[in-house]
């Protein structure tokens, strides 16, 4: 049996969706020592491909794992992404048969956004705001129901 909420599944095993998309101690040498040839101010097209090429011969793959790697050395992954020409991948539909979402990063995402807001006195505009946070960060369609339950 599986049970799917919204685009989030929990087996009855205990375990959840999609893994995280780790790095591994090798990745995140490679990822530091290549941006660090790199002015993340200054970079031109040819940098940014070259990027992208070094990380793809190095089986990085795009995901938030990446991102918020490159961040920490100050680099948007995305905008290296498109100034490299890369298109984004599609996002995940809502759609019976859709890839689920491990809950864990939703309770992640949301501990950490709710940390730089007074909870006890959320307006429903920041309440709003937060929820289309979480549907972009999670690829979500913004008229789609964050909560579908099947059995």
């Amino acid at each position: 049996m599986m049970i799917m909420i919204g685009a989030v599944s929990y087996n009855q095993n205990g375990s959840f969706g999609r893994p995280d998309n780790q790095l591994s101690a090798e990745q995140s040498d490679t990822i530091k020592a290549t941006l660090e040839q790199f002015d993340p101010q200054n970079l031109s097209e040819e940098d940014a491909k070259s990027i992208v090429e070094t990380f793809k011969e190095a089986d990085i793959k795009p995901g938030k794992a990446l991102a918020e790697h490159m961040s920490e050395l100050g680099f948007d992954a995305k905008a290296v992404g498109e100034l490299a020409g890369v298109k984004p991948p599609p996002k995940p539909s809502l759609k019976d048969g859709s890839p689920a979402i491990d809950l864990q990063q939703v309770v992640d995402f949301l501990s950490k956004s709710l940390e730089e807001h007074d909870t006890s006195n959320l307006s429903d505009e920041q309440k709003q705001d937060l929820f289309s946070d979480l549907k972009r960060e999670f690829g979500l369609e913004e008229e789609s129901h964050l909560i579908k339950i099947t059995v």
